[in-house]
C-alpha cells in the first residue's frame, strides 16, 4: 500500500488530519494554504483574498477560474524551467524555481476548498509541504487548531 504524501513525511500530522473535526479540519486548510501563500512569497491578490477569506465566504466563480488559470501558468512556467512535469521531480528540484513553489502554494488554496474537509486538509498540507513548509510549522498549526 503507497502512503499519502502528507502520511510519509509527517506521519503524525496527517493521524491528527484523520482524526479531526470536519471544522477544525477547514479552518486548518485555510491556515495551511495561507502559511504556503507567505513561504512561497506569492503576491496575487485574488490567491491571497480566497486563502484569507475562503472560511467566510466561497469565492466568485471568476476568482476560482483566476486561481486556476494562476496554478496553470506557474506550473508551465516550472515544467520549462525543469524540462520535464513537476510530478515526476522531488521536492528539492521543484524548490529550486520560484514558479514551481509558487504553483504549489495556489494549488494549497485551491485544495482548501475541497468539498470534504478531511481531504481539503490532507491535501492542503501536501501542497504546503512542496511549497516549502516546513513539517514543524505546518505541526504548529495543528496544535492551534487542530483541538479536540
Amino acid at each position: 500500500m503507497k502512503l499519502h504524501p502528507v502520511e510519509a513525511v509527517a506521519p503524525g500530522l496527517a493521524a491528527r488530519i484523520a482524526g479531526a473535526e470536519r471544522g477544525h479540519a477547514r479552518r486548518f486548510a485555510f491556515r495551511v494554504a495561507r502559511l504556503a501563500c507567505t513561504v512561497a512569497g506569492v503576491h496575487d491578490r485574488n490567491a491571497l483574498e480566497v486563502a484569507r477569506s475562503g472560511l467566510e465566504h466561497y469565492p466568485e466563480v471568476e476568482d476560482l477560474v483566476a486561481l486556476w488559470d494562476l496554478e496553470r501558468d506557474l506550473d508551465s512556467a516550472c515544467e520549462a524551467h525543469l524540462g520535464t512535469h513537476p510530478d515526476t521531480c522531488n521536492l528539492d528540484r521543484l524548490r529550486l524555481y520560484d514558479e514551481c513553489v509558487e504553483a504549489r502554494a495556489v494549488a494549497a488554496v485551491i485544495a482548501a476548498l475541497k468539498p470534504d474537509a478531511l481531504v481539503a486538509a490532507r491535501q492542503a498540507t501536501q501542497e504546503a509541504l512542496a511549497a516549502g513548509c516546513e513539517a514543524a510549522a505546518l505541526e504548529e498549526l495543528a496544535d492551534q487548531v487542530l483541538v479536540d
